[in-house]
């Protein structure tokens, strides 16, 4: 059966590389053409457990793996901000991140306590912040055309870049609040919460990169590395700086976003592209496998609980618990209504967000599974739904 699984990955990503020209003209990304493939596979291996748990010890393997994927585009997109752009271009990436994101937690927040009575307040707000980073690779159509703004595709790219390092510490203190909800939680206590997740790992960021970026640029300068390992060398940094955070109990997550963050200020451009680019290739491989066993999940944990409840948040979280909070946002800038809907329609459920409901099934948090059904569905639904629209609004800037 294992064999047979790996054939059929394998087999997929041949069919993908040799017509990816073909799939994009039909809008297909390579997200939806692996989801599908791994509901392919489901239908094909039968289950025989009948229970969502017998999902937890396997994803439990596999954990590790796809928090190291995320936290290799958590450094890139970090390296790709552009940091010394947004002193002079800072307003629609602000507004996103400090101003719409707050309210589409919160509305979310609202509307998961509302229709979801049996999960306590704490567990709608991991719903919530589960389903509030955004991933702009779902939406790589609009930021690849050169018709849409540039404003637009820098604004949605560097919104996507900065909001999971933003939500990673609100998602671990949730966390922290949902395994223990009988015990009271102080301020100092979420304090040393805050201390040891996110001092930690900026002493740590900071260290990593102080050796680091020298030890790049000597070695640059000597022609120590050949460009055939240059991939390595980014994924390597993230490896060791994502386990050396973890392993003393901080978060790994936001110790590689920060370095991302030093990387793209104390790096020159030419080196910083190159060695981000060629590290993509491999993260996105990754990637996509990581989708393909999403679309294998959802088949056995989504459609046997999906229901008109579920079906409607993640229809309302994908829609209006997006736009409204993002229209209002920009509602005083010097933006056109269509190029404020394209900031409020872009915001696709993505990576972090599966890598934030794998977490979340890992612990002993009571209605984890409801808590996963509801943010896979709203992913599942987001996965198609802004992946065949990302095409017709790119296109519809070129009709001007």
């Amino acid at each position: 059966m294992e064999y047979f699984v790996l054939a059929s990955v394998g087999l997929a990503f041949l069919v993908y590389s040799i017509s990816i020209r073909q799939l994009e003209v039909v809008e297909v990304t390579g997200p939806m053409f692996f989801v599908l493939i791994g509901m392919l596979i489901a239908f094909f291996i039968p289950d025989t457990s009948g229970d969502a748990k017998y999902f937890s010890a396997d994803l439990n393997k596999l954990l590790p793996l796809i928090e190291l994927t995320l936290s290799i585009f958590l450094f890139t997109d970090a390296a790709k901000t552009k940091l010394s752009v947004l002193k002079h271009s800072f307003q629609y990436p602000s507004l996103l991140l400090f101003l719409a994101l707050p309210l589409t937690l919160f509305s979310g927040i609202a509307v998961a306590s509302f229709m979801f009575t049996e999960l306590t307040l704490v567990q709608a707000a991991l719903v919530a912040i589960i389903l509030t980073p955004t991933d702009a690779a779902l939406s790589k159509g609009i930021l690849n055309s050169k018709h849409v703004p540039e404003k637009i595709r820098e604004g949605i790219n560097t919104e996507s870049g900065l909001n999971d390092g933003l939500c990673v510490p609100v998602f671990l203190l949730l966390m922290l609040l949902a395994q223990e909800p009988t015990t009271s939680i102080s301020i100092s206590s979420v304090a040393e919460v805050f201390a040891r997740e996110l001092g930690i790992a900026i002493i740590i960021a900071i260290t990593a990169m102080g050796v680091f970026i020298p030890m790049i640029k000597f070695a640059m300068q000597r022609h120590y590395f050949s460009n055939n390992t240059s991939p390595f060398l980014v994924i390597g940094m993230v490896i060791t700086i994502f386990s050396i955070a973890q392993s003393v109990h901080s978060s790994g997550f936001i110790a590689v976003f920060v370095a991302g963050l030093i990387f793209d200020r104390f790096t020159e451009v030419g080196l910083r592209e190159k060695l981000v680019e060629d590290s993509e290739h491999i993260a996105d491989f990754i990637g996509l496998l990581i989708w393909c066993l999403f679309g294998f999940v959802c088949s056995y944990l989504v459609f046997p609980n999906l229901n008109w409840q579920v079906a409607l948040f993640a229809m309302l979280s994908v829609t209006i618990l997006r736009i409204i909070p993002v229209m209002l946002s920009l509602q005083f800038t010097k933006l056109k209504i269509k190029e404020r809907f394209t900031f409020a329609w872009f915001g696709p459920r993505g990576l972090a967000s599966i890598v934030f409901t794998m977490m979340v099934i890992d612990t002993q948090i009571e209605n984890k599974f409801q808590v996963a059904t509801i943010a896979m569905t709203t992913i599942l639904l987001s996965v198609f739904i802004h992946g065949m629209s990302t095409k017709p609004i790119a296109d519809s800037y070129s009709n001007k």
